[in-house]
């Protein structure tokens, strides 16, 4: 039920974000198992932004106070030094539950993919 919930909700970030289409099965096992549809719409927006736009190591941070969840993405570098690639340190929230994730991702065809090497 939980994966075909995060699934139903990573369509539907990727629906409304084609663009950054990042690839969230990395949530899997998360905080984000317990968010809404309207807060990994805003955890997609914010990875986004944070790739495409932020400076090495400046945070984007998201919040969904109606629902108690909310994060922060920290971009940098590609650990393995690739130009078209960044890191994103995800810290996400719900309620009391906390997790932070180094996750990779690439620019492939204009848009931002989680590296699963």
């Amino acid at each position: 039920m939980k994966k075909t919930l995060i699934a139903m909700l990573l369509l539907a970030s990727a629906t409304m974000l084609a663009e950054a289409q990042s690839n969230l099965g990395w949530l899997s096992n998360t905080p984000a198992e317990k968010f809404t549809k309207t807060d990994m719409k805003l955890l997609a927006k914010a990875v986004h932004d944070a790739l495409e736009n932020s400076a090495d190591g400046a945070p984007v941070t998201w919040e969904n106070a109606a629902a108690q969840n909310g994060g922060t993405i920290i971009p940098s570098k590609d650990p393995a030094g690739r130009a078209d690639c960044r890191k994103a340190r995800i810290e996400n929230h719900h309620k009391g539950l906390n997790n932070t994730t180094d996750v990779v991702f690439c620019k492939v065809d204009g848009k931002w993919k989680w590296d699963r090497k």
